[in-house]
């Protein structure tokens, strides 16, 4: 397991995006490797988010990581840990901006979480002396950090009390630029993002939204050829779409029984094209060639 590292202002190893900063740390700890030379850009969100929420966040962080770009996040549940794994799965480079102590995992359940990141080349990184527990004062603090390391902040959802808010104001104040998902409007994880847009912050549909804040252009998708697949994956395939279904529903519109729809799906799963959630529901995986 690699070992934390402390870095400091004059050291040659401390981001210069965070000089931006009048309160700039005088240290910073880290595990693993800020990607220098690498654009960042922050998807940041409600902890307690639907699937519509985790779902954009996974797709705009795969987009961006598949063009090179960092994807900076605060490690919390909800739309923090779907941007990493966004970013993860399509092997790209994410930074974890921590509010505890390096040594300390909040949330305990995000420990594997953050161990892939740093195994995958990433970061953890944070303020926090050793030890620190995760304090409610210290999460808007670091907020500034994910704001200041980044050339362009994405909200996917987030509540009208949100912290993402935090992040957002600490961006504007900063000159970076702020970018919202936009949400349905009666839902009360829609009121966040609503009220940045109104701000003036750029809607973002997709990575390309993105890339083109920061005068990227999109890289062209790599087309791969669908694996050979026997008829009832098949035809589950072709009833599968981007939002999820239950298995049950998926077996009768692929005309098969539900013992071999689940077969089916656990083929595609496997090879990559659909994504199960909980309750046994599936939906067909956003990726290069799908």
């Amino acid at each position: 397991m690699e070992s934390p590292r402390t870095i400091r202002p004059d050291d040659g190893l401390y981001p210069a995006c965070l000089g931006r900063l009048p309160d700039r740390p005088a240290e910073l700890r880290v595990r693993g490797a800020l990607g220098e030379g690498l654009r960042r850009v922050a998807i940041v969100g409600s902890r307690s988010t639907d699937e519509y929420g985790s779902s954009i966040a996974r797709d705009l962080a795969a987009g961006l990581a598949r063009a090179g770009v960092s994807i900076v996040s605060g490690g919390a549940r909800g739309v923090d840990a779907a941007a990493h794994r966004g970013a993860l799965d399509a092997g790209g480079h994410t930074v974890a901006v921590l509010g505890t102590g390096i040594d300390r995992c909040y949330p305990a359940e995000h420990h594997a979480l953050f161990e892939e990141i740093v195994a995958a080349g990433g970061a953890l990184l944070t303020e926090q002396p050793d030890g620190t527990r995760g304090w409610p004062s210290h999460f808007p603090a670091r907020n500034r950090l994910i704001a200041a390391l980044s050339e362009a902040v994405v909200v996917v959802r987030a509540g009208a009390k949100s912290g993402a808010l935090i992040t957002a104001e600490r961006a504007r104040g900063l000159g970076v630029p702020v970018l919202a998902v936009p949400g349905d409007v009666r839902d009360e994880l829609s009121a966040g993002t609503l009220a940045l847009l109104r701000a003036g912050a750029r809607p973002v549909a997709s990575a390309a939204d993105v890339l083109a804040e920061l005068g990227v252009t999109a890289p062209r998708p790599v087309q791969r050829p669908l694996p050979a697949l026997d008829a009832h994956a098949s035809a589950l395939l072709g009833a599968l779409g981007r939002k999820p279904r239950h298995a049950d529903e998926l077996a009768r519109a692929a005309g098969i029984r539900a013992g071999a729809a689940l077969a089916g799906l656990l083929t595609l799963e496997l090879e990559g094209l659909c994504e199960q959630r909980p309750g046994h529901y599936f939906l067909r995986r956003s990726g290069e060639g799908i």
